[in-house]
């Protein structure tokens, strides 16, 4: 399997860029140049050798490029990608698989393009944009709570309307003021935010949570609890003291209208609307 390592350099304060000189017997180095290159040369890759290994040096912006590369190129059956966290958030490789395996994992496919971790939309899409500007001189969670900081100061609800269809095939239609849905893949976002204690991306589902309209008294009482993810059984049930506050379902499709930003794999978009579906078995990922 011809094997390509891929350098974001501007991941992580520049710590990806750090591997480029260190050795690496019988790898392809290439590092990248602006925003999308990262899919570009994953595509055209996956022409050239269909059975290609991509090392990815980056954080999860990173990642989901080389994977929507790789989609787009109906080359994934053959090709595989791994992770070298190098990025400020780092939140994909929390997934927990078996280290050194090749695994088929689930994608997220919304708006025809792919997420491979999660998709954030209301406060938390604002929470990433605003963290932006702090990772210039801060690490990973560290920014990611000094955006949530900054944009908790701000209107905090957004009115949207959501249709979502469970596993079991019942759809269920939403509409009101949310602090935020996320739509998980993986378990975390943030740079360790346990928003989806129960994802797995290999149950072929989404996970969707939802956060009720709620004050900033109350919104600073949970947060500790939210943020490691203990407002959920492993049953699936949602505790009594987030009920009120908290869906979380597996769903196999939804959509979002009236968004007004969307974070997927922490980088922001603006589609007035949202359509996901998850797509089981999508692609090769070596742990």
């Amino acid at each position: 399997m011809r094997k390509i390592m891929i350098l974001n350099p501007a991941a992580g304060h520049g710590d990806a860029a750090k591997l480029k000189n260190t050795e690496h017997i019988g790898v392809e180095i290439y590092e990248t140049t602006c925003i999308g290159d990262a899919k570009r040369f994953a595509y055209e890759k996956c022409f050239e050798n269909p059975d290609t290994h991509f090392i990815i040096c980056g954080g999860d912006g990173t990642v989901n490029e080389v994977v929507n590369g790789i989609m787009e190129s109906g080359k994934s059956d053959t090709a595989a990608f791994s992770v070298v966290p190098t990025g400020s958030g780092n939140d994909f490789i929390k997934i927990g698989l078996t280290k050194g395996e090749k695994h088929r994992i689930d994608l997220i496919k919304y708006n025809g393009k792919y997420a491979v971790n999660m998709i954030n939309i209301g406060f938390d899409s604002r929470v990433v944009a605003a963290t932006e500007k702090y990772k210039k001189n801060h690490k990973g969670s560290t920014a990611y709570l000094m955006g949530v900081a900054n944009a908790f100061f701000k209107k905090l609800d957004e009115r949207f309307k959501l249709t979502y269809t469970d596993e079991n095939g019942n759809e269920t239609v939403r509409e009101g003021d949310f602090i935020l849905c996320a739509i998980a893949n993986g378990n975390y976002c943030g740079g360790g935010f346990d928003f989806a204690p129960l994802s797995s991306v290999k149950d072929g589902l989404l996970d969707l949570l939802i956060v009720n309209k709620l004050s900033r008294a109350k919104f600073i009482s949970v947060f500790g609890d939210f943020k490691k993810g203990n407002f959920i059984e492993e049953d699936g049930t949602v505790k009594k003291k987030f009920k009120k506050i908290i869906t979380y379902v597996k769903c196999s499709s939804l959509t979002i209208e009236n968004t007004t930003s969307v974070c997927a794999d922490g980088e922001v978009e603006h589609p007035d609307s949202v359509h996901a579906e998850a797509v089981p078995d999508a692609i090769n990922y070596i742990a």
